[in-house]
């Protein structure tokens, strides 16, 4: 593992279930533990990633994220993982939600490149997202 990444903490959404009465129960975030490199976006990654933010809105903060463990991304599923919220990262005391995530599996330096923008991009300043 590498000297720059540190431990970071994710909030992931676990999904909503019906209980034994067959009521919906709302899924919560859980936090999770990584190790990451978290460097914000210059100027030309902005630009070059502003599709991936609504309307693209470039004035926003965003991350890229480097670590070993995969992050799930807004509207992806993987094989592991089917559609479901995207994970949170919470990072110098902001919240980023992750829009895009890379593999880079080249046998060298083996490890998940992801993008994410700040939440208030996406969310409505009242929506509360905690673990």
């Amino acid at each position: 593992m590498s000297s720059f990444r540190k431990k970071q903490e994710v909030l992931r959404f676990t999904g909503g279930y019906y209980d034994n009465d067959g009521i919906w129960q709302d899924g919560t975030y859980e936090t999770i533990n990584i190790y990451a490199s978290v460097q914000p976006l210059n100027a030309e990654e902005k630009q070059q990633y502003s599709n991936l933010a609504p309307n693209g809105a470039m004035e926003y903060r965003a991350v890229k994220i480097y670590s070993d463990t995969q992050l799930i991304p807004a509207h992806q599923g993987t094989s592991e993982v089917s559609m479901q919220e995207a994970d949170i990262l919470v990072w110098r005391g902001r919240k980023y939600k992750v829009c895009m995530c890379e593999e880079w599996q080249s046998d060298v330096i083996n490890h998940f490149r992801m993008i994410a923008w700040e939440v208030d991009v996406f969310e409505n300043s009242n929506t509360e997202i905690s673990p």
